[in-house]
């Protein structure tokens, strides 16, 4: 006998929000992953120890993903678990006041992006022929973005590549084609995460205007024009990702893509009833 929703007493609604909490659960196995690059790449980046100031930087995209994961689950909240009349006061303010931090914390980690890029763009380069004439110069050696092994006289002949560019301040050797890489890489975070932004933003408003029952039919479609265009954007981000084999951030945009795909269609769904609702009570009044 074959196992179906009916055995288990599930319909296609239940079956959606599965698959949709499981994408949730995989964002934070992604979390997790982000905390691990960062902490591993952050021995070579900042060898002197990681002030307060600086832990933007160094784990820019753990914080980023610990708090778009926060805000997404706000969203969720806001927009199919909690009632209408359940969404205000203290409830009202927590989510706020909670969704607020995260958002600083979003836009610390876009700047640590972009001061991420700048570190890459500080390379300067070097007139070595191989990667031993940097040994005395350089303790590392980049082998992917954020990826980095230490460079001895033992192993400098196996590294490959030509052009070499160093920095001075971290002590990192890196070859033309792996800069050229990292920059790529690195302006597609900036790039990513500014429009992440710009998502969150819209989609607030479309969250304060759906509360306040002012989300008229034409303003939401307009929002949904912005917001296509932004997504448009994000997936060229994730294929480009994938172009450059970091399969990693090509999985996680995508797992985001989806995500907040669940938030819009919990919108959708809550702007038509409240909608319905509204038309509902007119033809009483009628």
């Amino acid at each position: 006998m074959s196992l179906s929703a009916k055995n288990f007493n599930l319909g296609k609604a239940n079956w959606f929000q599965i698959f949709k909490y499981t994408v949730y659960l995989l964002i934070l196995l992604n979390v997790i992953q982000f905390f691990r690059e960062d902490f591993l790449a952050a021995e070579h980046t900042f060898r002197n120890g990681i002030s307060w100031s600086q832990i933007s930087d160094a784990y820019a995209t753990t914080i980023d993903s610990a708090a778009w994961l926060i805000l997404l689950l706000i969203f969720e909240l806001e927009t199919y678990v909690i009632d209408d009349e359940k969404l205000v006061g203290k409830t009202r303010w927590s989510l706020n006041i909670i969704g607020g931090i995260c958002f600083i914390f979003i836009v610390q980690a876009f700047m640590g992006y972009y001061d991420k890029y700048s570190v890459i763009n500080a390379f300067v380069q070097v007139p070595f022929d191989n990667a031993c004439g940097a040994v005395d110069m350089a303790q590392s050696y980049v082998i992917g973005f954020d990826e980095y092994l230490k460079l001895t006289a033992a192993n400098c002949a196996s590294v490959v590549g030509s052009g070499w560019f160093l920095h001075e301040g971290n002590s990192i050797l890196a070859s033309a084609d792996m800069l050229s890489h990292m920059k790529s890489m690195a302006l597609t975070d900036v790039v990513n995460a500014g429009t992440w932004i710009i998502i969150v933003i819209v989609l607030q408003i479309d969250v304060l205007l759906q509360m306040h029952g002012t989300l008229t039919e034409k303003l939401y479609r307009v929002n949904i024009y912005i917001k296509v265009a932004l997504y448009f954007v994000l997936f060229a981000a994730a294929v480009f990702w994938g172009y450059l084999s970091a399969l990693l951030d090509f999985w996680d945009a995508l797992l985001w893509i989806i995500a907040f795909f669940f938030i819009e269609l919990n919108l959708f769904q809550w702007n038509e009833e409240t909608r319905k609702g509204a038309s509902s009570q007119e033809g009483k009044t009628i």
